[in-house]
């Protein structure tokens, strides 16, 4: 009789051995999610020595290296997708363009900071928005952040704020007047109030979302200083300079949470909302750009950072397959509230946690599949891609001007790479023996392709009318409102919802008069 007892002794032991080994989800730590804007897989001091970025390689170093971290081909989507934990296409896939498109985040999403504000987190955004602006209720104020200081739109010049037909800068409820100044410049000044104002008894978030490196190439001189004149074609020396902006904003933050003692207690997350832009930025040695769902345009430079990683991760890869959407639920478990988000009228939560990954815990993603798009149409028709296992199926046309299916060289777009054949109607890669996309091997694999397809095609058995919020095409957006740019022009001329309560009331005051 004695050996059963040890015997079970024994398990129960190792059991509990086991599960201290095991690093349990950090509890309430402070969260930082960076995102820098069309920033290529290659632009980046660790990938490429001609970039001077110190501080990312610093985190990429002692921190993760996510390596196989995917978001969409373009801007909104992938921040649709962090802000709300879905796959794009049951999130939206379009970019709001023109910008008085009145679209926006689905309304009955509850976003990220709203759930972590369940668990009384300070919740912080500075930087670009572009999740809709057309009512108030698609301010990020009343998403769940505490404050907000940045743009509404996609996109603007960097100095003077300007984008299409007004001027766009924003604080909170309001226009900032903090216009004219290089943006980065103004979000390091609000960075400095806010950790200044944070008592570090309270858990902190701060989603910092740079306007760098995204069009137009401009750069303040101390940056561009940093590299030689003669060191690279014009464009190209810009564009290295806007790199270094980015590290320099994000070492700010970091800064402050060491000062302010928060370092240990801290996740800071790292990525690109998609690749670098054609023409612009190098996804070396990676196939294709921004707007394509190649590798190139897809699979983001990414890394994590903290006190709270345990120290055997310290320098290491996790080479599991991670989504941007996998923070909402990341962040939430960590927060100690529900991720869960479900309800009449959206999908639910397609995001896992990955703290097993940043942990150690475990090599292996969690997901059976990642959606990277689904029938959707942008330059294009029909296009999507999906990853099962080690493969990829990308389908449709993924040409979209200049150079989007090569393979650009570390100095791109001073010189050129090869193209390749371009997907139509599919292509199919072996992304871990193949991370390049060299070798499409639709015709060779049949049966796997079409295990594939299936499995891509299974998403169309969806509600159609909730995928995209029911627009399944760029092109079959609403039209423009013809209201907003003199409402803009009547209200100081900047950005702002146009579709107010104040403007229904003077309208419907106006009508009664006549």
């Amino acid at each position: 009789m004695m050996a059963p007892r040890i015997l079970l002794f024994g398990v129960t032991v190792c059991a509990a051995l086991f599960a201290l080994a095991s690093a349990a989800p950090p509890s309430k730590p402070n969260i930082v999610f960076v995102l820098v804007d069309d920033w290529g897989y290659a632009d980046v001091g660790f990938r490429n020595p001609e970039i001077k970025s110190p501080m990312f390689d610093e985190l990429a170093s002692t921190g993760v290296l996510l390596d196989r971290h995917y978001v969409f081909k373009y801007c909104s989507p992938s921040r649709a997708s962090l802000m709300s934990g879905r796959w794009p296409h049951h999130a939206h896939q379009w970019n709001i363009v023109p910008q008085t498109v009145p679209l926006g985040m689905n309304l009955n999403f509850t976003a990220m900071p709203a759930k972590l504000k369940q668990a009384g987190y300070a919740t912080h955004m500075v930087g670009k928005w572009h999740l809709g602006l057309k009512s108030e209720g698609y301010l990020p104020v009343n998403r769940g952040f505490d404050t907000m200081t940045g743009f509404l739109t996609g996109g603007e010049d960097h100095v003077t704020q300007r984008t299409e037909c007004a001027t766009d800068f924003w604080t909170d409820s309001a226009p900032d007047p903090r216009n004219g100044t290089y943006d980065a410049y103004t979000y390091c000044s609000v960075i400095d109030s806010l950790f200044e104002a944070h008592d570090p008894k309270d858990p902190f978030f701060l989603y910092l979302a740079l306007h760098n490196v995204h069009a137009p190439l401009e750069a303040p001189d101390e940056f561009l200083n940093m590299y030689a004149a003669n060191s690279t074609c014009a464009s190209r020396r810009k564009y290295q300079a806007m790199v270094s902006v980015a590290d320099n904003v994000t070492a700010l933050v970091v800064k402050h949470l060491k000062d302010k003692g928060m370092w240990n207690n801290s996740l800071i997350v790292i990525s690109a909302d998609n690749g670098g832009e054609l023409c612009i930025g190098s996804n070396y040695p990676l196939k294709g750009s921004k707007k394509t769902f190649f590798e190139g345009g897809v699979r983001s430079s990414a890394f994590a950072s903290g006190g709270v990683l345990p120290e055997k991760m310290s320098g290491t890869k996790v080479e599991g397959y991670i989504h941007i959407a996998d923070w909402y639920p990341t962040f939430c478990k960590m927060a100690g509230v529900d991720p869960s988000d479900s309800g009449e009228g959206k999908f639910p939560v397609d995001g896992v946690d990955v703290w097993p990954l940043l942990s150690g815990d475990t090599t292996q993603s969690s997901h059976d599949e990642i959606v990277l798009g689904f029938n959707f149409s942008h330059a294009n028709p029909d296009q999507g891609a999906i990853i099962v296992g080690d493969y990829k199926l990308i389908v449709g046309n993924q040409k979209d001007g200049c150079d989007s299916l090569m393979h650009s060289p570390q100095d791109y777009p001073c010189s050129q790479g090869p193209e390749l054949p371009d997907c139509e109607p599919y292509c199919l890669y072996n992304i871990i023996d193949d991370p390049t996309e060299m070798h499409d091997l639709y015709s060779s694999q049949p049966d796997k392709g079409k295990d594939l397809l299936a499995r891509y095609m299974k998403y169309a058995k969806e509600p159609r009318d909730q995928q995209d919020q029911g627009y399944h095409s760029q092109k079959h957006l609403p039209n423009a409102n013809k209201v907003a740019c003199p409402y803009f022009a009547a209200h100081g001329g900047y950005w702002q919802p146009w579709e107010t309560s104040s403007r229904r009331r003077d309208e419907k005051a106006a009508h009664s008069l006549q």
